[in-house]
C-alpha cells in the first residue's frame, strides 16, 4: 500500500458510502489541479517566452466572447441529469447529448457570424481569423460521449481527472510545438482545438456510449430543470465574461495581455475550486433530506474557512514575487494585477459554495437575482475604474462586484436554512481573511 492510500485510509476510515467516495473525490480534483497546474505553468512559461503578451490579449477577448455565448444558451443539461431519478437510464442521457449537440452546433455558427462586426468593435482585423478557428469548439465540446454526466453523477471523479488531464496535456504540448513554427496567437489556438478533440477521443473511451434514440418525456423534463439554470447562467455569463469582453475596448493590446496572464494563472486554482463544487453539488444532491443537506454545507463552509483561506490568503502577499519569477520584465506588470486576483478568488470560493447549496435545493432564482444585482454593480464601477486604473481597474470592479455576489447570495438564503446552517459566517470570515493581505501591502508600497 502506498503513501498516499495509506493517508486515504487514514483520513477516511471512519467515513462511509457516500462521504467515503467523497473524499476520495475531492482526492482525484486535487491530483486533477496539480496534474493541470504542471501543464498549464509549464506551457505558459515557454509561450511567454516565444510569443508578445499582444497574443494572450487577443487569445483572451476571443476565449472570453466564446465563453459567454457557450454560457448564454447554456441548458443546463448536465446538472439536471445528475440531479435527476432517471439520470442514469441510456434514453435520459441520449436526449441531453442529442440537446446538448443541437445547441452545440448553433453556437459555433453564431460565433463565427459574429467574427465580423466584432473585428470591428475592436478594431483590430487580426483577431477575425482567430475567432472563426476558435468558434468551432462549441460544437466539438457538445460531441463528447453521452455518459460523460454519469462521472459525476456516480462521483466516479478518477475519470474526471482523467478526462482533464488528457485535455490539457494535448493542448498544452500542441501550443508549444506549434509556437516555435508559428510564433503567433495562432500557436495558442491550435492547441485549444487540439485538447477539444482529444477530449472527444477520451470521454468515449471513459464513457463508452453511442447515442440513442430521442425521448420526449426526457426532454421536457431536462428542459424544464435547465430553464431556470439557463437564465442563470446567462446572468452569471455576462458578469464573469464582461472583464476581459470589453477591456480591449478600452485599453491597449499589451495591457490587456498582462491582465490576461494573471487572469490564465488564477484560473488554474479557479478550476480546482469549480471540480470541488462539483464534488460538493454531487454530494447534497444524494442527500434527500434537507436537514442532511444543511449540515453537510455548514461542514464543509467551515473547513474551507478555516484551512484554504490562510492559504490563498498568503498567496495574495506572494503575488508579485511569482510573476517575477516566472516571466520576464515585460510581464511585471501583472503582478498587482494577480493579487487582486486572488484576492477575488478567495470570495469567489466560498461564494461558489453557497450557489451549489442552492442549485442543489432548486433554489437557482435566488442565485440569478445576486448575479443580476453584482452585475449592475459591475457596470456601476467600471467604466471609472478603468478609464483611470487600466487594467488594474478591471480587475478591481471584478473584485467589487464579486464581493457583492457572495454577500447577496448569503442573503437571498431562504431564512429556514439560515437558522441551521448559518451563511453569512463563512463570508465574514473569508472577508477577513482577504483583507488582512491586501492591508499588508497598502503599507509595504
Amino acid at each position: 500500500m502506498g503513501p498516499l492510500r495509506k493517508i486515504y485510509e487514514k483520513v477516511a476510515g471512519k467515513l462511509k458510502g457516500d462521504q467515503r467516495a467523497g473524499l476520495a473525490s475531492v482526492g482525484w480534483m486535487g491530483m486533477s489541479f496539480g496534474s493541470t497546474l504542471v501543464c498549464k505553468l509549464g506551457s505558459n512559461l515557454v509561450l511567454t517566452r516565444l510569443l508578445a503578451p499582444e497574443a494572450f490579449g487577443l487569445i483572451g477577448t476571443a476565449m472570453a466572447f466564446l465563453t459567454l455565448l457557450d454560457w448564454l444558451s447554456d441548458l443546463g443539461i448536465q446538472p439536471a441529469l445528475i440531479r435527476h431519478k432517471h439520470g442514469t437510464r441510456a434514453d435520459w442521457l441520449s436526449t441531453g447529448w442529442w440537446i446538448s449537440t443541437i445547441r452545440g452546433t448553433v453556437v459555433s455558427v453564431l460565433a463565427a457570424a459574429a467574427a465580423f462586426p466584432l473585428v470591428e468593435f475592436y478594431g483590430r482585423p487580426e483577431l477575425l481569423g482567430v475567432l472563426l478557428a476558435l468558434s468551432s469548439t462549441p460544437f466539438l465540446q457538445s460531441l463528447r460521449s453521452p455518459g460523460m454526466p454519469l462521472l459525476r453523477r456516480n462521483l466516479k471523479y478518477k475519470g474526471v481527472f482523467i478526462d482533464e488531464l488528457t485535455k490539457t496535456a494535448v493542448g498544452s504540448i500542441s501550443s508549444v510545438t506549434l509556437a516555435f513554427f508559428i510564433p503567433s496567437a495562432w500557436a495558442i489556438v491550435g492547441g485549444i482545438i487540439s485538447g477539444s478533440i482529444a477530449g472527444i477521443i477520451g470521454s468515449y473511451i471513459l464513457v463508452p456510449m453511442k447515442p440513442g434514440r430521442w425521448n420526449i418525456e426526457a426532454r421536457k423534463e431536462l428542459c424544464s430543470f435547465g430553464r431556470a439554470i439557463m437564465i442563470n447562467t446567462i446572468v452569471m455569463a455576462l458578469w464573469l465574461n464582461i472583464d476581459r469582453l470589453v477591456g480591449l475596448r478600452f485599453m491597449s493590446a499589451t495591457e490587456m495581455g498582462l491582465y490576461t496572464i494573471a487572469f490564465n494563472l488564477v484560473a488554474v486554482l479557479e478550476a480546482l475550486i469549480t471540480r470541488t463544487c462539483d464534488v460538493h453539488f454531487s454530494m447534497l444532491s444524494r442527500l434527500q433530506d434537507e436537514q442532511a443537506q444543511n449540515a453537510w454545507q455548514k461542514t464543509v463552509a467551515k473547513r474551507v474557512t478555516m484551512w484554504l483561506m490562510p492559504i490563498l490568503a498568503g498567496g495574495i502577499m506572494l503575488s508579485q514575487f511569482v510573476i517575477d519569477l516566472l516571466y520576464d520584465e515585460r510581464y511585471a506588470g501583472a503582478g498587482i494585477i494577480l493579487s487582486i486576483f486572488m484576492a477575488r478568488l478567495m470570495i469567489r470560493g466560498i461564494g461558489q459554495l453557497q450557489f451549489q447549496h442552492l442549485l442543489a435545493r432548486g433554489e437557482v432564482k435566488n442565485a440569478t437575482f445576486a448575479y443580476a444585482v453584482a452585475l449592475a454593480v459591475q457596470f456601476s464601477v467600471f467604466y471609472p475604474l478603468v478609464t483611470n486604473f487600466g487594467a488594474v481597474g478591471l480587475a478591481i470592479s471584478g473584485l467589487i462586484s464579486t464581493t457583492v455576489l457572495t454577500v447577496s447570495q448569503a442573503l437571498f438564503t431562504n431564512r429556514e436554512v439560515t437558522k441551521t446552517c448559518p451563511v453569512m459566517r463563512p463570508v465574514i470570515g473569508t472577508a477577513a481573511w482577504m483583507i488582512v493581505p491586501i492591508v499588508a501591502i497598502g503599507l509595504m508600497a
